[in-house]
């Protein structure tokens, strides 16, 4: 059988689908690059916003126009499985369990053979955590991935050390609350044993980088920034930020502060002084007016961050934030959000030019390019793909603005 796969949302719905994609591809089925030319298609739907929601339907509506079968499942049906097959044709069968959707594939659930989808020497997302007992008041994703559940430390390390064997150069950890691994409760921050975990890492596997994934940055102790001295840990921190205003962030109930954002970038760059330092944030939340946004900017500004990923809220169905008085208007969410990404453009600009004339090892990717390990992407053209290369920071050797 042909299939094709799309997939929207995070990094763990990318891990989810690589998953699906190399047990399908060892049962004898195979990933065609074109939509037309499957005869199944899988939708790997997202639905933490309501814009999310509504791209994940529009995805699954268009991939079943062709009559062909169409799989969906994810985050989308796990939260409301009736709402989507009422809204879906008869011929998009709709998943709201992993074990129902392998079932439909005429796969072993039990398989755990390939929880390891190497598909390249690149780069290698490793789930290390799942699910989420905080309830941010603009999210669903709680109800979406379960309670707060951390993988066992040893089949993390075994899943590494196997990757590093494979000839993988680095490994992305990822989770849906990754800083909370560890804890029994990730609502408790200081309980945390993130550094316990990547302590164990660096000493029992051979793997050349590590890359970490979305942080809260709560959960990050004096440990942790002690091994982020070991140069196999890249240099660069994304923080779920989401605001820098104190009353947005209260009502966003995110369990952190502006204080928690400004003392992790002194303490980040205490120990690696040229970090990447990223950050996602929410334009136009229920309540915020000038002040409040202006306080974001500053925040961007005072921890010097390097590149934002910035999000006009979405009201999504079922979160306290729907229903919160003191709504935004949709237009000014967006010039909001356009502003802080042409302050994002400014920031990166700013750190690009402390890199300039710097040579980092870059593992070069499909493409003729690669990152670095604080996350800029260089020329790497005429390597092979997998190998490690010497590259000389210039405003030629960049690619694509990263």
């Amino acid at each position: 059988m042909k299939f094709f796969l799309r997939t929207l949302g995070c990094k763990m719905n990318w891990l989810d689908g690589a998953q699906i994609t190399a047990r399908l591809q060892l049962a004898g089925h195979t990933l065609v690059a074109e939509e037309g030319e499957a005869e199944l298609v899988l939708v790997n739907t997202c639905t933490v916003t309501g814009e999310a929601d509504r791209k994940s339907r529009q995805q699954a509506t268009a991939a079943a126009r062709e009559q062909r079968p169409v799989a969906v499942f994810g985050c989308g049906p796990k939260v409301e499985a009736g709402r989507w097959r009422e809204r879906l044709p008869a011929n998009a069968q709709v998943f709201d369990s992993e074990q129902g959707l392998l079932e439909f594939l005429g796969l072993d659930p039990d398989d755990e053979a390939l929880n390891l989808p190497v598909a390249s020497r690149t780069r290698l997302p490793v789930a290390i955590q799942t699910g989420c007992d905080n309830r941010c008041s603009f999210c669903i994703t709680r109800v979406a991935r379960g309670p707060h559940r951390s993988l066992e430390a040893a089949a993390i390390v075994r899943q590494i050390a196997q990757a590093a064997e494979a000839g993988v150069g680095e490994v992305v950890l990822t989770g849906i609350n990754l800083g909370a691994w560890g804890a029994e409760d990730s609502t408790r921050a200081d309980s945390s044993r993130l550094p316990a975990l990547l302590e164990r890492i660096l000493r029992e596997t051979a793997i050349p980088r590590i890359r970490i994934s979305s942080l809260g940055p709560q959960y990050l102790s004096a440990g942790f920034y002690d091994l982020l001295a070991d140069a196999r840990l890249c240099d660069h921190l994304h923080l779920s930020v989401q605001s820098g205003s104190p009353a947005v962030l209260t009502a966003m109930d995110r369990g952190h502060g502006r204080e928690e954002v400004l003392d992790c970038a002194e303490r980040a760059r205490r120990v690696r002084p040229h970090i990447a330092l990223t950050a996602d944030l929410i334009t136009g939340f229920p309540g915020e007016g000038e002040r409040e946004f202006e306080e974001t900017l500053q925040l961007a500004q005072a921890a010097r961050l390097t590149q934002l990923h910035v999000f006009p809220f979405s009201p999504r169905e079922g979160t306290p934030a729907a229903t919160l008085f003191q709504q935004v208007p949709p237009e000014l969410s967006r010039q909001r959000a356009a502003r802080l990404r042409a302050e994002s453009r400014s920031l990166h600009a700013q750190f690009v030019a402390t890199q300039m004339g710097r040579e980092l090892e870059v593992l070069a990717e499909l493409g003729g390019s690669g990152l670095t390990s604080n996350y800029l992407r260089l020329d790497t053209s005429g390597a092979e793909r997998g190998s490690w290369v010497k590259v000389t920071v210039t405003p030629t050797s960049l690619v694509g603005g990263d």
